[in-house]
């Protein structure tokens, strides 16, 4: 995992993301319903947005709800530009690579949005998590399962590695998380072509995993297969999502 890459291709992305991002935002509002659906009022005093991006779920969640201190975490610096307007005295952001982060205090909620899949070891991260909660504090987080961009898997392979839901609450419960909600969905969007696919993904920042320039050759090939693989009914291409959410709390 070249986090220098990654963080790159997310930042050139600023410009783009919110236009693009449709999944990651509804991602983000169904995250505030179950977290309002399943978590206490109490959780929500001192809370620690993991990958905040350019503020999907911030935005979303401080309609809801107003923490006495919220602390924004996201690898990219330059995010800050797009949290402007909601960091105050109450709301912070700290950029950085959260698996080297150590905040003061404990939460009573740490959440993620569709980001915890870009650390080299998420479940290390969720691991330490619980050093970091209060009593009968709270994680939240989303991200995708296996069937995420399959198509572009088959076609190249690069694509990260997306664990099942079922080995996500496998290996939470063996960590000594109390599981409090867990599904999935899947949802399919469809474009014009695969170059259109493509300009999706460079536009939402999910490009990171690959340094290399596909060559003239590459390209052609890909999008050839890609419409005979891929297409619809209706003469258009089609690419998944596969969002996961997974509420846990801990007991101790």
């Amino acid at each position: 995992m070249d986090k220098s890459l990654i963080r790159q291709r997310f930042a050139r992305a600023i410009p783009t993301y919110d236009c693009q991002a449709t999944v990651q935002r509804t991602m983000a509002q169904r995250m505030v319903t179950l977290l309002d659906r399943h978590l206490p009022p109490d959780a929500h005093q001192r809370v620690w947005e993991v990958g905040c991006g350019t503020g999907l779920f911030t935005h979303a969640y401080l309609q809801h709800h107003r923490p006495q201190e919220y602390l924004l975490n996201d690898l990219c610096p330059e995010m800050q530009t797009a949290l402007e307007d909601i960091l105050d005295a109450h709301t912070r952001f700290v950029p950085g690579d959260v698996e080297k982060a150590s905040p003061q205090g404990c939460f009573s909620l740490i959440v993620s949005c569709a980001s915890l899949q870009w650390l080299e070891n998420p479940l290390c991260f969720l691991q330490r998590c619980r050093t970091m909660l209060t009593a009968r504090g709270h994680v939240a987080f989303s991200l995708f399962g296996e069937e995420n961009l399959k198509e572009i898997r088959a076609l190249s392979g690069a694509t990260l590695d997306y664990p099942s839901l079922h080995d996500w609450c496998s290996k939470l419960s063996a960590l000594g998380y109390q599981p409090l909600h867990a599904d999935e969905e899947r949802v399919t969007l469809c474009f014009d072509s695969p170059g259109d696919v493509l300009r999706h993904l460079r536009q939402t920042g999910v490009t990171g995993i690959r340094k290399e320039a596909w060559t003239r050759k590459q390209l052609e090939d890909f999008t050839t297969e890609y419409q005979r693989r891929f297409s619809t009914t209706d003469g258009k291409v089609s690419l998944t999502y596969h969002p996961v959410y997974i509420l846990l709390t801990n007991p101790v």
